[in-house]
């Protein structure tokens, strides 16, 4: 600017003669006027701009404002998302490429190998015998036989829900009187109904009758509560359609074409999923090295449970109901149980959500694996149960919470999720006083409890707090749980039985049969060095 130039130029007319500096001097003024009358305008401009952009901004944050009631009130009145498949790995598949995790990875292998060895060899020096554990395995799944058997009944049974289901609905398409449409649907609903109670009953009689081993029984009790999931997937997904299809009474050759066909069906049952799709993304061949691999994972981490089992866990309760314990024992049994518990619940994770169900997807092309979420970096009991079982959570989500919500409660999710929580209690529960014998209701009250109390307390709690309580919660309670059951356990099979009334599979045997008797002599003294 001429502003800038001043100085220099005020010398230079200074050193001129009169006549030249009376010219300078002229040119510097005229200069200065234009740079005055830019300068307003310039500022003109810019006081213009930025009431603009003022206005701008205002506008933009009451859109914004708007936007979010607007998408508020629309998420309150509109239905909730649907699972949506797509093509992706597990995440532990996905950070196993990575060089760092897979070394992590190959340090826990050698780390178990070594407890394994060293475990092995003490034993062999010191009783002059090799143990590698297998004895749980032998004892649990004894008469394995059987319960593959009876699983093969299930799926039998299962089959038969398809033409029974393509039977009402073509019975359905005959009659065009509402009434008997009416009819026929009340009567499908109640037989939906009663096979799902007589399915489940006749499964647990079958696991009662056929006296199968804890861990047969285990197998066989989950396999039931799959089916029974499954069968209620395929006809809630498909009973819309039904009903959509016969609206209009013309179009007979477009309805006979609403369900789907049983190849799908089969393969529905199959499928590591518990929602109902047509068609789900696939792979294009099996990868038989990535199945050989998984069923080698599978089998290690049985072995690797039984082996903590074997010598971790069996001498701290095989004495229970043959001797009294102590408190002062029973809470050190407790404390010790911790990690051996927590080791088997990461083995479980890894057996069940990772190796079983990735080996069985890449058998039947099934291409989304998304079976588990980053739970480990949960940091509330929120994120844990939503990312710790995506198949069971998905299921409980569609057609537990979602439906609660728009027909039963009206948008109170607290209720929702009050509901969840106790039909997932139960059916725990359930599996296992049938897969033990005995009712002991340590499960339920753990998920029905403590569980939903965590959930709702943990809910906005700090992020690194959140993420210790969640882990530390977790361990001590699976160690409690561990403790309890094989408490109860040991205490049924070295106490006689007084009798085999239904009343002693829900009267605890470890609290009376020789139970814990209190020592109130406790003495605390500081430890001298």
């Amino acid at each position: 600017m001429t502003i800038d130039k001043m100085p220099n130029k005020m010398d230079d007319a200074v050193k001129t003669p009169k006549k030249g500096a009376d010219h300078i001097l002229d040119h510097l003024l005229d200069d200065i006027i234009h740079d005055a009358k830019l300068l307003k305008l310039k500022n003109h401009e810019l006081r213009q701009l930025l009431r603009q952009t003022d206005a701008l901004s205002l506008l933009r944050a009451e859109l914004s404002v708007a936007s979010f009631f607007n998408k508020r009130k629309r998420r309150r009145n509109e239905w909730l998302p649907d699972k949506e498949f797509v093509t992706r790995n597990s995440l532990l598949t996905d950070l196993f490429e990575v060089k760092h995790i897979k070394t992590i990875y190959y340090i826990f292998v050698t780390t178990l190998i070594v407890l394994l060895l060293n475990t092995v060899v003490y034993d062999f020096i010191d009783r002059g015998v090799i143990n590698f554990g297998f004895r749980p395995i032998v004892i649990g799944f004894g008469k394995f036989h059987l319960s593959l058997a009876l699983w093969a009944c299930m799926q039998l049974v299962v089959l038969c829900v398809y033409p029974a289901f393509k039977l009402w609905s073509r019975v359905r398409h005959i009659f065009a009187d509402n009434y008997i449409r009416k009819v026929c649907d009340l009567s499908a609903l109640i037989g939906v109904i009663l096979f799902e109670c007589s399915f489940i009953c006749l499964v647990i009689k079958a696991v009662l009758q056929l006296d199968l081993p804890p861990a047969s029984s285990l197998a066989a009790l989950l396999e039931m509560t799959r089916f029974v999931m499954k069968v209620y997937s395929f006809i809630r997904t498909n009973v819309p359609r039904v009903l959509d299809s016969t609206e209009n009474v013309t179009q007979r050759n477009k309805r006979t074409q609403t369900i789907s066909s049983f190849a799908k069906y089969l393969y529905f049952l199959f499928a590591p999923t518990l929602i109902y799709r047509d068609e789900y993304p696939r792979t294009q061949r099996i990868r038989w090295s990535v199945v050989l691999r998984h069923a080698l994972e599978v089998i290690g981490v049985i072995c690797y449970v039984s082996f903590i089992f074997e010598r971790f866990l069996t001498p701290l309760f095989d004495r229970f109901g043959d001797t009294e314990i102590s408190l002062a024992k029973f809470v050190l049994i407790l404390f010790e149980s911790v990690m051996p518990a927590t080791l088997i619940f990461l083995c479980g994770f890894f057996l069940l959500l990772h190796s079983w169900l990735n080996g069985s997807s890449e058998l039947l092309c099934f291409a989304d694996r998304m079976f588990y979420g980053d739970w480990w970096n949960a940091s509330s009991f929120v994120e844990f149960f939503r990312l710790w079982n995506v198949a069971v959570s998905d299921w409980l989500y569609a057609f537990l919470y979602k439906e609660s919500i728009q027909l039963l409660f009206k948008n109170h999710r607290s209720l929702a999720t009050i509901l969840v929580f106790t039909v997932s209690a139960v059916f725990h529960e359930v599996i296992m006083a049938f897969s033990f014998r005995f009712f002991y209701p340590v499960m339920f009250v753990g998920y029905e409890f403590m569980g939903l109390s965590m959930l709702f307390l943990t809910r906005n709690i700090n992020k690194a707090a959140g993420s210790i309580l969640v882990w530390f919660l977790l361990s001590v309670g699976n160690g409690i749980q561990m403790s309890l059951y094989n408490m109860e356990y040991y205490a049924r099979k070295n106490c006689p039985k007084s009798s085999d009334s239904l009343v002693d599979y829900f009267i605890p045997v470890s609290w009376s049969c020789n139970g814990i008797t209190h020592n109130s002599n406790w003495t605390f003294r500081a430890v001298e060095y």
